[in-house]
């Protein structure tokens, strides 16, 4: 049995494609020809003015939020319960007052006690010998007495000022910040003072020879232990030396 006979050739590539006349370099030609022929003011006056297209028109221009001031409002008292100053039975209460410079207790009786508590910005005058004071959870408060038989104590409170135009035999100050007590020229070589758990404590006494002046003395808020002669002593450190 003979082979197959082979596969015919291929077909020839087809002819390439005839130039076309003048080309690019042609047409650009005619173009520059035509605006000779108008001139420049021809030129001009073809062209159309550029305004502000549709898209720019429908975009709204955004402005920036103005934000109104805040007002601050006054300070209000850090208690909404009603102020008390009365006697009942042997104890003054005086309780809530805010922002009051003008709180007077009469004392009548060596035997009433007088306590005041959550008060803030207020200032207080005792008139009368007291048996004792007590000053409970107060701020920025201001006391003036003339004579208390016991104590007069001051716990728990902050920027406190309390004046003694008498006598006081003993001062207990305990969780305070910031307390200044001013004692009588007849009180200082009389008053103990006790402080614990606070700070920025001052005692201020007129001075000997002038009256009129003061010496102030901070209560040292430091302490430094050391063990001596078999024992440990403990004493207050003093950064004046």
């Amino acid at each position: 049995m003979s082979p197959p006979p082979p596969p015919p050739p291929p077909p020839p590539p087809p002819p390439a494609p005839a130039k076309r006349g003048g080309g690019v370099e042609d047409v650009a030609s005619a173009l520059f020809a035509q605006i000779n022929a108008l001139g420049a003011d021809g030129a001009r006056a073809s062209l159309k003015k550029a305004t502000r297209g549709p898209v720019n028109d429908e975009v709204p221009v955004v402005e920036k939020p103005v934000v109104a001031p805040v007002a601050v409002a006054p300070a209000k008292p850090t208690s909404t319960k009603k102020a008390v100053c009365e006697l009942m039975g042997k104890k003054w209460s005086v309780e809530f007052q805010y922002d009051n410079p003008d709180i007077v207790v009469n004392v009548t009786s060596i035997k009433h006690t007088v306590y005041v508590y959550k008060c803030e910005k207020s200032t207080i005058q005792i008139k009368g010998k007291v048996n004792s004071i007590s000053i409970d959870s107060c701020k920025k408060v201001d006391l003036v007495f003339e004579d208390a038989l016991s104590q007069v104590e001051i716990v728990n409170s902050d920027s406190i000022r309390v004046q003694c135009t008498g006598n006081a035999p003993s001062i207990n100050i305990d969780g305070c910040n910031s307390v200044t007590y001013f004692m009588s020229e007849a009180s200082v070589e009389k008053t103990m003072v006790i402080t614990s758990t606070s700070a920025a404590i001052n005692l201020i006494r007129p001075k000997p020879e002038d009256p009129d002046d003061i010496i102030e003395t901070p209560i040292p808020e430091q302490f430094c232990t050391t063990f001596k002669d078999g024992e440990f002593v403990t004493e207050a450190v003093d950064h004046d030396d």
